[in-house]
Order: C-alpha cells, then structure tokens, then sequence
C-alpha cells in the first residue's frame, strides 16, 4: 500500500487562486512488482515557489508521518503569473551543501534564509553541490524544478521528485556443484559529488531526445514503459540521457568496492532439469552510488562505460566485465546486474537497461 498525506491548509471556493499539489516520488521498480524501500520514499517535503520576479512567495517544509509515496498539499497562491516550483525531499539526509555564499552548512540552514518575499533563491540553489552518503540506510535526498503559467481559480498537478542518487542490485546465480565465495567485487568509475539540482543540458542531443518533453515527462515515460524483460532494442528507442553536467569539483574516479558475498550451491533436479534452481546470496547485495559520468573512450556522443570486477575464492585473477551498454549513470537510475556463475570459462555479457537497469554478466568459473 502506498502512504498518502492529506494536505495541510483548506481553501475556501472563493480563493482566487489555489495550488492543489500531489508531490510524488518517481518510480524506480518495474511496474509496481515490489514494494519500495523506506529510505527510496518521502519522509520530508519542501515546496518553495517563487514569483514571476524570482521572490519567495511560498517556502514550507512538511514533516511525514513515516514514508510515503506520495503528498497532497494545498497552497493559496498569486494568480496570472509564471511560476516556478521547487521540490525537495529528505533534506534532513544533506548534512553539508558547498556552493553557498557563507560557507558551508546544512541544506535546511540554506533553505531557512529564504522568506517571503526574499530573492536570489533560483541562483543559489542551481549552485549546490555536495557529496551524498547513501550508507546504513540513509534516505535518498530528492528534487526537481517546474515552471508553470498561473492564471485564475484552481491547478491540480502531480509533480514528481527525482532521487539524487542511483540503484544498483546485484544478483548473482550459481550453477557450479560447489559453494561460491565472493571475495569481493568493484565497480568504476564513478562521481563523488552531485548537484542538489540535475543539471540537464539545454542542447539539440537532449532536445531530440525528449521531443518536446521535460526532462521529468521523458524519464516519467521510460520509467513507466520499462519492464523487466526488456530487449536491448527497446533500451536504445527510448534512448539514454547524456548531457548532463557535474560539479568541477567531483572527483569522478572513485571505485565502489563490496565486501564479500556467499552464493549457496544450486538445487538440481536430474529427472525433471526444468525444475533446477541456480544458488543465490542469502543476502543480495544493493548500494546507493551518486549520479556519475564516465566517459566512454573514444565515444564522441557522450557515451559512458562503467566496469565490473569480481574477485572469487580460489581463483587468481578476478573477472573484469566492462559494461559496454550501461551508456549513462543519470540519478534515479536502477541497474540491476544478474551474474551467473558456470563451470565454463566462457564469459558472456547480455544488457538490457533503463530506469531499471538489468545487466546479465555470465562468468565462466
């Protein structure tokens, strides 16, 4: 079931102009198959609009009841003006933004000193930057920024935050006759440092690419197309959101690396090979890794190249698969790697990606 909030203030009919919200977050499992994680919800909503001179009209932060999916809120605005909306989710997560006048502080300090009637806000929040800690659960900040035309009486909209963050899921899958031990496995190379805000280039690439479309409307769409048995064909018509920009300051070398994980031995079924199952990890491992950029050597379209390395038990030289179709790490992306484990050395890498990613890497052991 997904928790929704009730709005917070009641308008009467006659409110010249009124702002009816359902702030939601945007989907990352296919389809609604699973329940999202607590930490992937809201568990605190900011809403700041600012007038058509860039002013503060509205700037109110909600504490949830838990985490939810969604949020209704009710807002009492100026009429017959552009507006522009800015969305925040789990601030409280943002413990030090970096680009603000003043030195560095808390998101919620920043938020705090922009009142009613305040500008400048725009500007400083495009400049936000910080290093995102996605451990122990921690829940994943949100954003996004829309513009509208406000005319007279009431606008009922749903706007959707986008997780700063991406998704991995690693699933692997054991056919050998044995116990599989991971030592550990990497992946690389990835961003340290993310906007608060997605930086999402204004270019003819991307303008080809969402069609007349926000960047939220387009990964709306594809999110909501995806599925989990995808062809690659599919992935590349809906196509992959490249230009975008990270702060100078990332230091876009990191290398995740995960400890080690135990993939039980396969149950076999010699009568009837149908019913087999390959062994799994009691614990699948999922990780949190910031929005990155990783360029594809020789690419000239902006292409990226993220690359797995597995180190087993026993065995000298790990397993290095580069990920040749994962072409982007935008936020909110989920990539799900399915990595089966043969007696054969053969190795094989079969991708099928979008908002959920599934990469299925076959390592011959």
């Amino acid at each position: 079931m997904v928790a929704c909030g009730s709005q917070e203030e009641s308008l009467p009919d006659t409110a010249e102009a009124a702002l009816y919200l359902n702030v939601a977050t945007l989907e990352q499992t296919r389809s609604g198959e699973a329940e999202l994680p607590d930490n992937e919800k809201m568990h605190s909503v900011r809403i700041v609009i600012l007038h058509e001179d860039g002013t503060v009209e509205h700037n109110r932060y909600y504490s949830l009841e838990g985490a939810q999916a969604q949020k209704y809120i009710l807002l009492k605005v100026r009429p017959n003006e552009k507006k522009k909306i800015f969305l925040f989710a789990n601030e409280e997560s943002v413990s030090t933004v970096e680009g603000v006048t003043g030195g560095n502080q808390t998101l919620t300090a920043f938020f705090n000193d922009y009142t009613e009637n305040s500008s400048g806000f725009e500007a400083a929040v495009n400049g936000i930057y910080f290093a995102p800690d996605y451990s122990n659960g921690k829940n994943i900040p949100m954003s996004s920024v829309y513009e509208i035309v406000f005319t007279e009486g009431k606008l009922e909209k749903t706007f959707y935050v986008v997780r700063v963050a991406t998704k991995f899921t690693m699933n692997f899958m054991n056919w050998r006759s044995e116990e599989v031990t991971v030592t550990n496995f990497t992946i690389e190379k990835y961003a340290d440092e993310n906007f608060l805000l997605a930086r999402v280039n204004d270019s003819e690439q991307n303008r080809q690419l969402f069609k007349g479309k926000t960047w939220i409307e387009w990964l709306k769409e594809v999110s909501d197309a995806s599925s989990e048995s995808d062809d690659y064909a599919t992935t590349e018509a809906a196509g992959w959101l490249k230009n975008y920009e990270l702060p100078v300051q990332a230091d876009k070398t990191k290398i995740y690396t995960h400890g080690p994980v135990t993939v039980g031995k396969p149950t076999v079924d010699i009568n009837y090979p149908d019913n087999s199952k390959p062994g799994v990890a009691k614990d699948v491992p999922v990780f949190y890794l910031p929005e990155s950029m990783n360029p594809k050597a020789g690419a000239t379209d902006g292409e990226q190249e993220y690359t797995l390395t597995i180190h087993i038990s026993g065995k000298d030289e790990p397993f290095v698969c580069p990920l040749p179709n994962l072409k982007a790490l935008f936020r909110n992306t989920h990539v799900l790697v399915n990595i089966t484990l043969y007696n054969s050395n053969e190795i094989v890498v079969d991708v099928i990606p979008y908002s959920e990613v599934a990469l299925d890497p076959v390592f011959g052991l």
